[in-house]
């Protein structure tokens, strides 16, 4: 979470202003900052909103804490890890799918996530990408779902 934290910090400094749009977030994150691409920027927009780390008002973005409070070197880049920041809304949604694996399979949470880990090792894709596949194997009918991983994972 202070990775997570410490890079919004950056961001907002280096850009000098504490508001900014979604898109402008992005671009700087990937583009002008050159951290990530821009699908894993939009990741990075969306965890931070997650953790109530960001607010979003009228579609700009302002960070939920002082920024000048916050010392980062000016040279910082942060990890591909930080984008594997658990939130309250990613526990949720892999639960969801999770609960509805063990109700389908008539098995309990721990063999659900097992299932999915082996999913996982095998696709390499995000837990909660490897959780649908799963569900989906299985019958469950993951369109419900579907919305709120694509959301989760930044994707439109």
């Amino acid at each position: 979470m202070d990775e997570l934290r410490d890079a919004i910090a950056l961001l907002f400094k280096r850009k000098g202003r504490d508001e900014l749009s979604e898109r402008e977030f992005v671009l700087s994150a990937s583009m002008d900052l050159r951290w990530f691409p821009p699908r894993d920027a939009q990741r990075l927009l969306q965890l931070g909103l997650e953790t109530k780390l960001l607010e979003s008002r009228g579609g700009s973005i302002r960070p939920a804490f002082d920024v000048s409070a916050i010392e980062v070197p000016r040279d910082y880049v942060p990890t591909a890890e930080i984008l594997e920041t658990a939130t309250p809304v990613s526990e949720d949604v892999f639960l969801r799918i999770v609960d509805a694996i063990a109700s389908k399979s008539g098995t309990d949470r721990k063999a659900a996530i097992a299932v999915v880990n082996a999913v996982q090792e095998r696709m390499d894709v995000e837990l909660e990408v490897a959780a649908l596949v799963a569900a989906h194997r299985i019958g469950v009918d993951v369109k419900p779902i579907l919305g709120a991983v694509k959301a989760r994972l930044g994707v439109p």
